[in-house]
């Protein structure tokens, strides 16, 4: 069978459609606060309407009555818009929290697999930055736009009753400016993508240079640093002016159209006053009702950029949530030691380039497997699969004699423990982090410690278990961080244990102290180690070779520990010889059954070692040839 990473299905879930943590849209709104708030503004923009033609009646003849019916209009109509802002404000502010909160749980309950594929920071800057980006368009630019859409139908009213060709010049002008805007927008919007993506690049020149700042002062590489960073700088600087051009342009177009709008109001509304075509009322009215319309649209024009991001940040936020969630539910994992067994395995990942072919691999209970193989073979793929980070395909994998796609994940990775060549350490003390902040009793988390044999580490630490650890606390070495998670699989009273090694970043004591506990940590259980050094196949008690996806090669642990050395002698650069191959590498004189000697002279030189010459003709297939001979075992 052969199949790609497909995307896991969550059994029992809802259609994405009809799950309210799902949408981004105006449901989300849905509450009495904010039809309060709308209503509001509807009212507030229906005052300022009336307040333009109290106002022209007050410039014809002013009277105390419309003077208080002026004040009542101006005035009631801010506070009431105020009042509706804050009231909008608050509606906002708890559904961005809501949202934030949606958006943290989909996040955490996405398949693993996805969240590798995701940049460092990607998941933070969708939960964070873009909610408060969606937030404050609803906030400002939203209002905004409902007070122009609101105010629009009243004034074009009360500009079209006072000056009846106000019903077709109003209409026409907002047309007009939509269509510019229009025609701008778009490029707007593609200048923007790439002016983030410079800012993108900025960022993580900065983040790579503050990280490696060690190793560029000891290399004296900081002016190249600071050349980089400022070339970065300049590029931003360069691509936000191109963006600030454009805005500047359309701002300019609108801006004349509009106040262009308002100038000949104002001289066609004087000369129809001078020929008592019109009276000073309604010209009062019909200038007050231009000087808002084109208020209005000039100020909207200016925040459609803004509204643009805030889109752009909406559609990021939907594909967030329309990744599905990690499976949940299933069958209860087996009790009892568990068994490991892959049955004819044929894996490759969604882009192609590589995949696994008929693995076929049986581990009995409380025994232990050593997976081996060149960089790509596919070890860490394989070991990726039996905790289900990335989803095996059915029928493949069996725990138990189960098919572990038919189990409960959440309670397949409680039974299934994996260690991972970087282990994270949270902000909190030693026990903290063995436990995970779990309500975890102080005696497990004592005896974990006692029988991985780290007591005598722990109590080197200041102060032991309540050692604080993380930012501010003390640091751990990569070799102390896996002791760490070694632990923590003890106090989750693991059955089966996937270990990729990674001593080869370690001191010789802590690696020697780090085997030992990788050692009594396995003691009794399933085990599964990734082996990237020699040493490790001592260890188990069967051994797989993978090569390019396949197992080319698999039996007991001790008959291996001749044959392995060769093929690693054979696998990424040639090693002096072993026993068993002498008669192949043997040095210039060197005398064997079938070699006469020779001169006394000849036979005290100096020894020196003759490589293979990679560049010469078929060396490389010889090598490989070799390769192949030397894993069946010593001859």
């Amino acid at each position: 069978m052969s199949t790609t990473l497909p995307p896991p299905v969550t059994t029992g879930t809802p259609p994405r459609a009809q799950d309210p943590a799902r949408r981004v849209d105006w449901r989300r709104l849905r509450r009495p606060a904010a039809g309060f708030a709308v209503a509001a503004v509807a009212l507030s923009a229906l005052g300022q309407a009336l307040g333009t033609v109290v106002a022209g009646r007050l410039a014809e003849g002013p009277t105390s009555t419309l003077v208080a019916l002026f004040a009542a209009c101006v005035v009631g109509a801010g506070l009431v818009d105020t009042v509706g802002r804050v009231v909008w404000a608050g509606v906002i502010d708890r559904a961005e929290g809501r949202l934030r909160g949606d958006l943290l749980t989909a996040a955490l309950h996405q398949p693993l697999a996805h969240l590798t594929e995701q940049a460092v920071g990607e998941v933070l800057d969708r939960v964070d930055d873009d909610t408060h980006e969606v937030g404050t368009l609803l906030r400002m630019q939203i209002w905004m736009a409902m007070r122009t859409a609101f105010a629009a139908l009243p004034m074009w009213v009360v500009a079209g009753v006072t000056w009846w060709p106000a019903f077709v010049l109003f209409p026409f002008v907002g047309a007009v400016t939509v269509l510019v805007m229009r025609r701008r927008l778009g490029e707007i919007a593609r200048r923007k993508v790439v002016e983030e993506a410079a800012w993108t690049d900025h960022a993580a020149a900065l983040e790579e240079g503050i990280a490696g700042r060690d190793d560029l002062r000891t290399s004296r590489g900081q002016a190249f640093a600071v050349r980089r960073l400022a070339r970065l700088s300049a590029d931003v600087h360069a691509k936000f002016l191109r963006v600030l051009h454009v805005e500047a342009e359309l701002a300019v177009r609108v801006g004349l159209l509009l106040h262009g709008l308002l100038a000949a109001v104002a001289v066609v509304g004087v000369a129809l006053v001078s020929g008592d075509a019109l009276d000073v009322a309604a010209l009062v009215t019909l200038f007050l009702v231009t000087t808002m319309f084109v208020g209005q649209i000039n100020n909207l024009a200016h925040q459609l950029p803004d509204i643009q991001a805030g889109l752009g940040a909406v559609l990021r936020l939907r594909s967030l949530l329309a990744v599905e969630n990690e499976p949940t539910g299933g069958d209860a994992v087996p009790t009892g030691e568990l068994d490991l067994e892959i049955r004819g395995l044929d894996f490759s990942y969604v882009e192609g380039g590589f995949g696994l072919q008929q693995v076929d691999i049986t581990v009995e209970a409380g025994h232990t497997i050593a997976l081996v193989g060149r960089t790509g073979s596919g070890k860490s793929t394989l070991a990726s699969l039996l905790s289900r980070a990335v989803e095996p395909p059915p029928g493949t994998i069996f725990l138990g004699g189960t098919d572990i796609t038919t189990l409960d994940l959440h309670e397949l990775r409680s039974r299934v423990g994996v260690v991972t060549q970087r282990t994270e350490i949270l902000a909190g003390t030693l026990a903290e982090n063995i436990a995970l902040f779990a309500d975890v009793p102080r005696t497990e988390i004592e005896s974990a410690v006692a029988e991985l044999g780290l007591t005598g580490w722990v109590e080197g630490l200041p102060e032991g278990l309540n050692t604080l650890l993380g930012p501010g606390g003390t640091t751990l070495s990569a070799g102390e961080e896996q002791l760490v998670a070694f632990a923590r699989l003890l106090v989750r009273h693991v059955q089966v244990v996937v270990l990729d090694e990674a001593t080869a970043r370690m001191d010789p004591v802590t690696e020697v102290r780090v085997v030992r506990a990788a050692d009594r940590l396995i003691r009794g259980r399933t085990g599964v180690l990734v082996a990237h050094r020699l040493s490790t196949i001592e260890r188990a008690e069967l051994v797989a070779l993978l090569d390019h996806g396949r197992v080319v090669q698999q039996g007991p642990g001790p008959s291996w520990r001749g044959s392995t050395a060769r093929s690693a002698a054979c696998s990424s650069r040639p090693r002096p010889p072993t026993a068993h191959t002498r008669s192949r590498w043997r040095r210039p004189g060197a005398r064997t059954a079938a070699t006469p000697r020779r001169s006394h002279r000849r036979r005290h030189r100096p020894p020196r070692w003759r490589w293979p010459r990679a560049s010469a003709p078929g060396a490389a297939s010889v090598r490989r040839r070799r390769c192949a001979r030397s894993v069946t075992g010593p001859p």
